[in-house]
């Protein structure tokens, strides 16, 4: 036991120690000093939750539980990114910890020792303990919630695994989706009905008491009693439409900033339906237009089911907003051979052979493995989405490297081609990938045009359309640059290019109107204001130049 708790003490080390020079190397880095996309919502929320805002004005649109950390935090220590990070690492720690003993009371300590260390050497977690988005945060609560299912008996301790459960949900929605998946753990092959009904109760009973607060909060606010938020019908909608892919699209092209990602939704539904909308019916709206697609092309949405179960077991990490792989690049740590999905799902994959006749024991993990996969790939699917679920593979994935030793050390039959077997595993950790570079820079060019550095916004959206010229946000952004410099055939270049890529955008409309507005192409840029207000009747843009050109043809005529 003591040398257990040596090798434990030890792996608990090397993780810190690799989390803390990731750290130290990226801290003052673009996307992590100076912030993008969801990063920079949660923080701007968390700031204005902590500026004395703490109950809202609004439905919750997105998982409350993250930003009213950081505004705690924020409260404490000021609005220091770098106390987020720690407290990331430092939690991450404690998931680790959690993880092992989970693995101790579904298997033995030596599964268990595997799995932390595959834990603390698994690439991808250090990435996302030193990037502020939730994700750190809810792997560690699903360490802990699958240790509380794992030694869970009494209905006090069910309890607990429940308010687990909503904590994760207040973290990740989807989580909420998890309730039929876990519920047949209360079975027990003895003890009656009234234990497993006082079981299943107490269960639902932790969730409710975590959610109940927020559904108050909604219904008060917003008078709508949601437990969660309100974007569960248009993340639907996103993952399952005649144009979907698998991967986040906007409903409107070019509004995928956070604010748009909340205001568009409502507007289409409400432009739609000729009246206000409240958040939860904004979400019905957009469920139903799911559903009546995936039941009118019921084979089309069957394909693009799966579609997204292979996007989701991708080797790749698909990126969101910042690229795992330009991270590696700027991170020593990434020079060591740290473990990638690839080596950990075929470990798993191997795993679930070997155990196949004493599978009951690994029920927590792989009940919550299925239920994570089944309620991400329902929507779309982002490498990040699938982070929480590795917590319940890692288990699984250490079997193999516990058999290989077994093997090497009894020098049994076909030793050799299990210890070959797992070298092979863990060279796919290897294999290189290259960063998204239209992403990346498209995003270092947002960055540089927020800090009013002109120069380099330019240089990075150019380098983005360079690398892809169908990225039609940095077409767009390149055409603007083009408008303040007064650069008005390459603007109206980039503005057609754009317009060809995304023919349904009111921005792109409205912006290349304003541009033949500037040239003197009065009778076309009414065209295309008129086009982006059929799109859009709110466009400010639009608006704001048809008035102009308006009053440019009442002069002309004065004359």
């Amino acid at each position: 036991m003591r040398s257990s708790n040596r090798i434990l003490t030890a792996i608990l080390v090397v993780a810190l120690a690799l989390r803390l020079a990731h750290f130290i190397a990226v801290h003052d880095q673009p996307f992590f000093a100076q912030l993008a996309e969801d990063s920079q919502e949660y923080d701007r929320w968390a700031k204005e939750i902590a500026s004395g805002h703490w109950l809202g004005s609004e439905v919750f649109f997105q998982a409350p539980l993250y930003p009213y950390l950081l505004a705690t935090v924020y409260t404490i220590v000021g609005h220091r990114l770098d106390a987020i990070y720690l407290l990331q690492i430092a939690i991450a720690i404690f998931g680790i910890l959690a993880l092992y003993r989970a693995t101790r009371a579904m298997a033995d300590e030596r599964l268990a020792l595997i799995a932390a260390g595959l834990a603390a050497a698994y690439g991808p977690f250090l990435f996302h303990d030193v990037q502020l988005l939730k994700e750190s945060f809810a792997v560690a609560v699903s360490a802990g919630l699958l240790w509380a299912l794992a030694t869970a008996g009494t209905a006090w301790r069910w309890l607990g695994a429940g308010a687990l459960l909503g904590v994760l949900a207040l973290l990740r929605e989807n989580a909420l989706l998890l309730v039929p998946f876990l519920l047949p753990l209360v079975w027990r092959p003895v003890g009656g009905v009234r234990p497993l009904a006082a079981r299943a109760l107490s269960f639902l009973a932790g969730m409710a008491l975590v959610l109940a607060p927020v559904a108050v909060r909604n219904g008060l606010v917003g008078g709508t009693w949601l437990p969660t938020t309100s974007q569960g019908g248009v993340n639907f909608y996103i993952g399952n439409n005649p144009s979907a892919d698998g991967t986040y699209r906007p409903i409107v092209p070019g509004k995928q900033t956070p604010t748009l990602e909340r205001k568009e939704p409502a507007r289409v539904a409400e432009q739609e339906m000729g009246r206000k909308l409240n958040p939860g019916e904004v979400s019905s709206f957009w469920l139903h237009r799911a559903l009546r697609w995936a039941r009118e092309h019921p084979l089309d949405f069957a394909r693009l089911q799966l579609r997204k179960l292979g996007r989701f077991f991708d080797w790749y990490e698909q990126p969101d907003a910042v690229d795992y792989y330009w991270a590696r690049g700027i991170s020593p740590v990434y020079r060591l051979p740290l473990i990638e999905f690839s080596t950990l799902s075929v470990l798993a994959v191997s795993g679930l052979w070997l155990s196949r006749r004493k599978l009951r024991r690994f029920a927590p993990c792989l009940l919550f493995a299925l239920g994570w996969m089944a309620t991400t790939v329902a929507f779309f699917v982002f490498s990040r989405y699938r982070l929480p679920l590795v917590p319940a593979i890692l288990p699984l994935a250490a079997i193999p490297l516990a058999s290989a030793w077994d093997a090497w050390r009894e020098r049994g039959r076909g030793w050799s081609y299990g210890v070959l077997g797992i070298a092979a595993a863990f060279a796919l950790s290897l294999v290189p990938y290259a960063p998204k570079l239209d992403l990346v820079h498209y995003n270092l060019g947002r960055l540089a045009e927020e800090r009013g550095d002109e120069a380099g916004a330019r240089e990075h959206y150019q380098a983005a359309y360079d690398a892809d010229p169908r990225n039609f946000m940095a077409c767009l952004n390149l055409g603007n640059t083009a408008v303040r410099r007064g650069d008005w055939p390459t603007a109206l270049r980039l503005f057609r290019e754009a317009q060809a890529l995304e023919p349904l955008s009111d921005d792109v409309e409205a912006n290349l109107g304003g541009a033949l507005l500037a040239t003197g192409a009065l009778d076309e840029a009414a065209a295309h204001f008129a086009q982006a207000l059929r799109l859009n009747s709110q466009n400010q843009a639009a608006l704001h130049n048809a008035a102009a050109l308006e009053s440019r043809r009442k002069q002309m005529s004065a004359k």
